[in-house]
């Protein structure tokens, strides 16, 4: 297949597009496609994207300075402050550990 662009050179290069619902599809070769650049505007959404989870999870409790990854892969707080220093983050963490709930409820009769 010849590339669509230039019409000199074979295709290596299926380029598509879609925006909205419209779709276009471009057959290139290797010189027309490396001016393309899609992966660049992605690279850069990526590296935007993994900045800011870094910066959200950056900070240290201030009393014993542990991080909130470190909470993610231990389970445990290391004093009684890292619940108010990372309680935006453990908000969202509360109703999958207590099934649904905001707040421990303790156990129920009848359950085990």
């Amino acid at each position: 297949m010849v590339c669509q662009s230039c019409g000199t050179r074979e295709a290596t290069t299926l380029i598509q597009s879609v925006v909205g619902n419209h779709v276009t599809k471009a057959a290139l070769c290797s010189t027309c496609a490396s001016h393309v650049q899609p992966a660049a505007a992605l690279d850069a959404m990526m590296d935007a994207l993994a900045a800011l989870r870094t910066r959200a999870h950056a900070t240290r409790c201030p009393t014993c300075r542990i991080s909130f990854t470190t909470f993610r892969s231990t389970g445990r707080f290391g004093c009684p402050n890292c619940y108010e220093h990372f309680l935006a983050q453990v908000k969202d963490l509360l109703p999958r550990v207590h099934a649904g709930a905001h707040r421990h409820r303790g156990k129920t009769p009848g359950r085990r």
